[in-house]
């Protein structure tokens, strides 16, 4: 039993390493300033732009429940701020539980300024109880369980695979511990293990999982975990994330019922995220833990447009899930350094889509006008010149 302590402590801490040290590969992805392939250019959208900075100042502000929000027009015409402040609020007040915005232009000597917003919040009404360590996380039946039966895939639905599902649940509801009856696995500690590696392999959204540990006596074995994020965030993100989804599904789903094959819909996910996300290059100078969970949570990026290779390849595989296209996220090397991206499947091929090589960084910065299908639908052979995976 000791040596099965010291082989299970051993591997979970090196599947965490390897699970922390995914943000590595985007330092070497920030080296890459050159190409020699053929770049697809977009125009600038300025709408797009100032939304996303007023998305950004709203979710925050939001959050806290401030009822009184400023926003400037950052020297913008009011046709082009209007258009942007409805994206935000679109995008925005659902997930922030807004009942209503009064909106008062603001004008200095004639000038427009920017905006004077005055909040609502709707009162929630508690329904159930999702927590399980005296944290109020309070959220609907209906939601909780739509949302995490979202979030656990299909391979890990209750009725599919108990043992990894409910690894998966309690990992979903950031519980620090859980008690799995021995017949869920057999008795077998390999088997347990193996049902923990399955969990962990499937979704980047568990990046801020750190810590895993497990006891057994007669009857069964005890898991806990540890987290870089509180329980209160991590629902937030977990409970939060189908919303964003459908959402940003929305954005593009006219596009995706108007084409004819199911490349054609698989390019335009890859298209939106490379062209709206943002790499977190100041993540690369901090390391810091909790902003590794953020940026690697579907959630987050999909609020933010702020990611790390794990956001991306989460994001990803959401948003195809959301329209019932099968893909998955592959964990592995790319030049050499920890990474994330996804395969996704066309007819009978599994083939591999890495949104975040396909999105350049220059001098440590996204450029917004670019767009690069190197990584994009390639197959085994094609992805094995530059990443390695299992």
């Amino acid at each position: 039993m000791k040596k099965l302590l010291r082989f299970f402590t051993i591997n979970i801490l090196i599947l965490i390493a390897v699970l922390f040290s995914i943000s590595s590969v985007d330092a070497k992805v920030v080296k890459k300033t050159t190409t020699t392939k053929k770049v697809y250019s977009a125009k600038i959208n300025h709408v797009e732009i100032l939304a996303t900075r007023y998305k950004t100042v709203l979710n925050a502000q939001m959050k806290n429940k401030v009822s009184k929000i400023a926003l400037s027009s950052n020297g913008y015409n009011v046709a082009i701020t209007d258009s942007a402040l409805k994206k935000a609020l679109n995008e925005t007040s659902s997930i922030n539980n807004v009942d209503r915005v009064y909106i008062t232009k603001v004008f200095v000597k004639k000038r427009f300024i920017g905006y004077t917003l005055k909040i609502q919040y709707k009162i929630q009404t508690a329904q159930n109880n999702v927590n399980s360590n005296n944290v109020q996380a309070i959220y609907e039946t209906e939601t909780y369980k739509k949302s995490l039966n979202f979030f656990l895939l299909d391979k890990h639905k209750e009725d599919i695979n108990k043992l990894s599902y409910e690894i998966a649940k309690a990992i979903f509801d950031a519980r620090t511990s859980i008690y799995i009856p021995k017949e869920l696995y057999l008795g077998d500690i390999k088997k347990l293990t193996e049902a923990i590696e399955d969990v962990l392999y499937s979704y980047s959204d568990f990046g801020y999982l750190r810590r895993i540990g497990y006891t057994v006596d007669t009857k069964g074995a005890t898991l806990t975990f540890g987290y870089s994020l509180s329980q209160d965030e991590i629902l937030k993100m977990n409970v939060g994330l189908y919303d964003v989804v459908k959402n940003t599904a929305s954005k593009i789903e006219a596009q995706i019922n108007s084409s004819n094959t199911l490349e054609e819909k698989i390019k335009i996910i890859h298209d939106y995220i490379a062209y709206n996300f943002n790499y977190d290059v100041d993540f690369l100078k901090t390391n810091d833990e909790a902003q590794y969970a953020r940026d690697s949570h579907a959630y987050y990026a999909l609020t933010t447009n702020k990611a790390i290779c794990g956001g991306y390849s989460s994001a990803f595989q959401r948003l195809t899930k959301y329209f019932g296209i099968e893909s998955l996220i592959v964990i592995g090397t790319a030049d050499g350094d920890a990474h994330a991206w996804n395969k996704v499947k066309v007819g009978d091929m599994w083939l591999h889509v890495d949104v975040t090589f396909d999105d350049p960084v220059v001098y440590g910065y996204p450029n917004r006008n670019m767009i690069r299908y190197d990584y994009f639908l390639k197959t085994d052979e094609e992805m094995a010149r530059t990443h390695r995976w299992n």
